[in-house]
This record gives structure tokens, C-alpha cells and sequence, in this order.
């Protein structure tokens, strides 16, 4: 399977952040993950707290391991007792490394398969999940 390189995760962080200063967010830090979900590169913009490195990450990490974009399971989460208890359960089993909130986002390429995640965390999660789509797509990437 395909993987994003180094050079193309740096730009998309680049990119991300770009977006989220344009949104004049809070202070963000984005984790780009390859498909094994190992971390591929990272960037925290001064200021962040130190919790949004392993937030970004489990975004990211979540998607990966759901196959579904973090806003997707986020979904799941609101939808009722049973997905709750199963998101719960999944969190648990993975010592907490699943954050169902939106900010973590699949990587696809032309073909339609994942080549990474990628998750932002430290402002509102639609906006950071609006500024990883957009790193994204600047790339030339598919979400």
C-alpha cells in the first residue's frame, strides 16, 4: 500500500496550519500518522497545551483504526447507549488512544486508498477538522 512521504506530511502540516491561522484559531498541533499508525511527522504551534499532541494523535489514530473519520465516530458516539458502550469499550482496550471527536481525517489517494490520518487538536474540533481537510486537499489529497 502506498504511504504519504515525509515531504508531503510536512506540507500538509504546513498547510493545516496555514488554514488554522487564517482562521485565526487558538494555538493547534497536528499529527500525521502512516497507515500502521505510527507517527509519520508533527508539529505543535507555541502555546498549545501539552494534551493536544496525544489529542491530535488519537484523532488520528482513531480514524485509522476505524476506518472512519473521527467526526464518523463521533456520530456513532451521540447515536445511542449501544454505540456509546462500543466506543467506551474500544477506548478502553486501546488505553484511551480513540477520542471520538471530528479532527481526525483519512488520507486518501486518486485511486481512493488511505495513505495516512491526520489529527488536529486545540481549537473547536469542526475547525480543526475543517483546517486538516484543507491541508489536505492543498496537497492533493482526497479526504
Amino acid at each position: 500500500m502506498p504511504e504519504l512521504t515525509l515531504q508531503q506530511a510536512n506540507s500538509l502540516i504546513d498547510e493545516v496550519l496555514r488554514k488554522a491561522r487564517k482562521k485565526e484559531m487558538p494555538p493547534i498541533a497536528v499529527a500525521v500518522l502512516d497507515t500502521g499508525a505510527h507517527l509519520k511527522a508533527f508539529q505543535r504551534e507555541d502555546g498549545v497545551s501539552f494534551l493536544r499532541v496525544q489529542i491530535s494523535q488519537a484523532k488520528a489514530w482513531g480514524a485509522l483504526g476505524m476506518a472512519s473519520n473521527s467526526d464518523k465516530i463521533a456520530q456513532r458516539y451521540e447515536q445511542d447507549d449501544l454505540q456509546r458502550g462500543f466506543i467506551n469499550a474500544l477506548n478502553a482496550m486501546t488505553g484511551g488512544q480513540l477520542i471520538p471527536l471530528a479532527g481526525g481525517v483519512l488520507v486518501r489517494n486518486t485511486e481512493g486508498e488511505i495513505v495516512a490520518a491526520v489529527g488536529a487538536a486545540g481549537g473547536l474540533s469542526n475547525d480543526d477538522e475543517e483546517c486538516v481537510i484543507a491541508g489536505i486537499e492543498a496537497i492533493g489529497f482526497h479526504v
